[in-house]
């Protein structure tokens, strides 16, 4: 599609005809899966997970007490 611009009393032609590329992806390449080290990447992720709530969980209540805290001081 060819838009026409009129800018400091000229004419352009502007073609944007963009190309995309196909990548050609090669499925009959056969390679070596290790179901243990797949196993290991699951378990670290859900250890990693449990640690991540544990510690948001810890602050959350440590956010509370210390609120707690400062509104009975005030009282």
């Amino acid at each position: 599609m060819s838009k026409f611009f009129f800018h400091n009393h000229k004419f352009a032609n502007e073609n944007n005809n963009k190309k995309e590329l196909i990548q050609s992806s090669k499925t009959n390449i056969k390679s070596v899966v290790d179901i243990n080290i797949l196993l290991n990447r699951v378990k670290l992720k859900k250890k990693n997970e449990i640690k991540q709530k544990v510690i948001f969980f810890s602050f959350t209540i440590s956010a509370v007490s210390i609120f707690g805290a400062f509104i009975t001081m005030i009282k």
